[in-house]
């Protein structure tokens, strides 16, 4: 089954931004949420002192998930759409040479979010959805173009002129994009939560 047949990818000027569905995400995801609900057991939030986001996140706590036997489908999947994703920017790396770094999960309750930010020391930033109620909150991502001090008026929008792409989630869905594009969280107003999967890569 070949990796491109699930990959989409879009312009976000001037980098590229990928999206890739798991066909079998449904089955799988049941299978991570059952393991990501026990180890919330165990693991303490680790979000960052200064946030004011209240959301819950292991990027500190519990940033191993990818070397666990749980996730191993999906890791293989990460990695098969991470490949395609380098050889679409012509980024040159060996057998071995993509490595994820960290991997983790954030779970959102009503009225939490997360604010911009990015991944300094990798390569490519990558979010995994599990659970995804109706009205769940999007992720933006900004393009480098989104700080100018003057901004054009534009007749139509596309890759070279949009400065945000607002992206909706839904089970299964792989994003991924270079580590440097700021790109947060917007409110998530379900009573039900929004959970996903996020990692940082290395070449």
């Amino acid at each position: 089954m070949s990796a491109e047949e699930f990959t989409e990818h879009f312009g976000l000027f001037p980098v590229v931004v990928q999206s890739a569905r798991h066909p079998e995400g449904e089955r799988l995801n049941e299978q991570l949420l059952a393991e990501i609900e026990n180890l919330r057991q165990i693991t303490p939030n680790s979000r960052l002192r200064h946030s004011a986001s209240t959301a819950y996140t292991t990027i500190q706590s519990c940033n191993n998930l990818h070397s666990r036997t749980v996730f191993e489908e999906l890791v293989s999947f990460l990695l098969q759409e991470l490949e395609v994703f380098a050889k679409y920017q012509s980024i040159k790396f060996d057998i071995n040479g993509i490595i994820i770094k960290d991997c983790w999960f954030n779970i959102y309750g009503p009225s939490t979010f997360i604010e911009a930010h990015n991944h300094p020391n990798s390569v490519f930033t990558g979010v995994y959805y599990i659970k995804v109620p109706e009205g769940s909150a999007n992720i933006v991502l900004e393009s480098e173009l989104s700080d100018q001090m003057l901004r054009t008026p534009i007749s139509k929008a596309n890759e070279y002129n949009v400065t945000t792409k607002s992206i909706t989630p839904t089970p299964g869905l792989l994003v991924l994009f270079n580590s440097n594009i700021m790109h947060r969280t917007q409110l998530h107003k379900p009573t039900d939560e929004r959970i996903s999967i996020s990692f940082t890569v290395t070449l």
